[in-house]
C-alpha cells in the first residue's frame, strides 16, 4: 500500500471528505526512535490526522498538531506541509505508561494545539483541552468548537500502517438551499455508514475498494492521489540559526566545556550535527555585526 491522500465528494449531498493510508512513511518515522507498540499506533495516528488537517485547510505552508499533558503524554508533535511532507515525535513518561494506548489516562488535564503556518500570512493557533477519549474524537471536538461544522474523523493504526478518515459537512454559502434539517439527516447517514468500519479492513483494503463499499449508493466522486512521505527538514543551516541565538560567550564556553565540540541531535530523525571549536569560531566570525568607519 503506498503511501497517499485522496480527496472525495458525493454528487448530492453536501459534505467532503478525505482518506489517507500510511506505511512507508509512518515506519521511517518511528524506526528513527524506540518507540513501544502503544506509543507508536498513536503517533500513526496523529500523523494521519495533520495530513489529512493539512489537505482540508489548503495553505501554502505547514499545519502541526501539539499534545502535551502534566499525565503519560509529555509531547506529541506531528507536522504536515502543503507538499505532503510529514514529520513526528512522541516523548511519555515510561513509568506511568502501560502497554495498551489509554488516550485519556495518558492525557490527563492535558491540551491540544492545532497551528496554521502559511508560507505568507500570519500564523494561527488554537488551542482546546483535552475531553474526550481518543485523538479522533477530540480533533471532532477542535473543528466543531473552531468551524461550527460537524466533521467525524476515524484513525487506525497497527505496528506497520495507519489509515484516516475525515468526513465533514460543507459550509454553507448563498446560493445553498439545502435546509439545515436536510444537511444534518445527509451527514448522520454518511457517517453511520463510516462507523461500520472495522480496523482490520481499513488497514488491508485500497481506498477505492473502502469508498465503494461504504458509499456505493451515494455516487462518489474520489479525486487523484497525492503522495505523502517523510522529510524532516532539518540541516546544518537551521542548526547554526539556533546557534545565533545564544551569546557568543556563552557558545564558546559550551563547546569548551564539551571537549572542544557540540552536538546537535535532531528531535525528529535523531540526525547529528557536529560543531567543533574552530567550526563556532568561524560561524561567530562571519556572523559578527560589521562595522564602518566614515
Amino acid at each position: 500500500m503506498s503511501d497517499t491522500i485522496q480527496r472525495f465528494t458525493f454528487a448530492k449531498l453536501p459534505i467532503r471528505g478525505e482518506i489517507i493510508s500510511l506505511e512507508h512513511s509512518f515506519t521511517t518515522i518511528v524506526e528513527q526512535h524506540e518507540y513501544a507498540a502503544a506509543p507508536r499506533q498513536l503517533l500513526g495516528q496523529a500523523l494521519a490526522a495533520t495530513a489529512l488537517m493539512a489537505e482540508i485547510i489548503k495553505i501554502e505552508g505547514k499545519v502541526a498538531l501539539q499534545v502535551q499533558s502534566p499525565s503519560t503524554l509529555k509531547l506529541l508533535l506531528t507536522e504536515c506541509t502543503h507538499q505532503g511532507f510529514i514529520r513526528g515525535l512522541s516523548r511519555l513518561d515510561e513509568e506511568q505508561s502501560t502497554d495498551a494506548l489509554d488516550f485519556a489516562k495518558w492525557t490527563q488535564n492535558g491540551q491540544m494545539a492545532i497551528t496554521i503556518e502559511p508560507n505568507q500570512g500570519k500564523r494561527y493557533q488554537g488551542v482546546v483541552p483535552l475531553e474526550n477519549t481518543t485523538l479522533a474524537s477530540c480533533l471532532e471536538d477542535y473543528f466543531q468548537r473552531s468551524e461550527q461544522l460537524p466533521t467525524y474523523i476515524q484513525l487506525f493504526a497497527s505496528d506497520s500502517k495507519v489509515f484516516g478518515l475525515f468526513l465533514q459537512a460543507l459550509p454553507g454559502n448563498s446560493q445553498d438551499t439545502t435546509s439545515l434539517e436536510d444537511k444534518v439527516g445527509a451527514f448522520e447517514h454518511v457517517k453511520t455508514l463510516a462507523e461500520t468500519l472495522s480496523a482490520e479492513e481499513a488497514l488491508a483494503t485500497s481506498h477505492q475498494d473502502l469508498l465503494y463499499r461504504l458509499f456505493h449508493q451515494d455516487e462518489v466522486t474520489i479525486y487523484p492521489e497525492k503522495p505523502i512521505e517523510f522529510q524532516c527538514g532539518c540541516s546544518r543551516a537551521r542548526n547554526e540559526q539556533a546557534l545565533a541565538t545564544i551569546q557568543p560567550e556563552e557558545l564558546v564556553q559550551m563547546v569548551q566545556e564539551s571537549g572542544g565540540q557540540l552536538e546537535l541531535v535532531c528531535d525528529f530523525c535523531s540526525n547529528k550535527e557536529i560543531f567543533t571549536e574552530q567550526d563556532i569560531m568561524t560561524f561567530l566570525s562571519n556572523t559578527a555585526p560589521s562595522t564602518s568607519i566614515n
